[in-house]
């Protein structure tokens, strides 16, 4: 996890690459570059963070990702 500007929160990460092959960190929520240090975190901080870990039938129905049911995240569409 590392800390996103534009999101204001601590968020994972995921590599990507620029136009010239270099790679850089961005955020899982709205892509933008992310710079700050990574923090590697175990099971329950990720949860304390918001992230759900498990199967789709352990969450609360209706309420997962692609619902619309939780408003943590504005999951993007592309």
């Amino acid at each position: 996890m590392a800390v996103c500007d534009a999101c204001a929160k601590s968020v994972l990460t995921y590599v990507a690459l620029t136009d010239d092959g270099a790679e850089r960190r961005c955020c899982v929520h709205c892509d933008a570059p992310v710079g700050a240090e990574l923090k590697w975190v175990g099971l329950t901080e990720l949860q304390d963070g918001g992230y759900v870990v498990g199967s789709p039938a352990a969450h609360k129905a209706g309420a997962g990702c692609g619902s619309g049911g939780c408003g943590s995240c504005g999951a993007r569409k592309n």
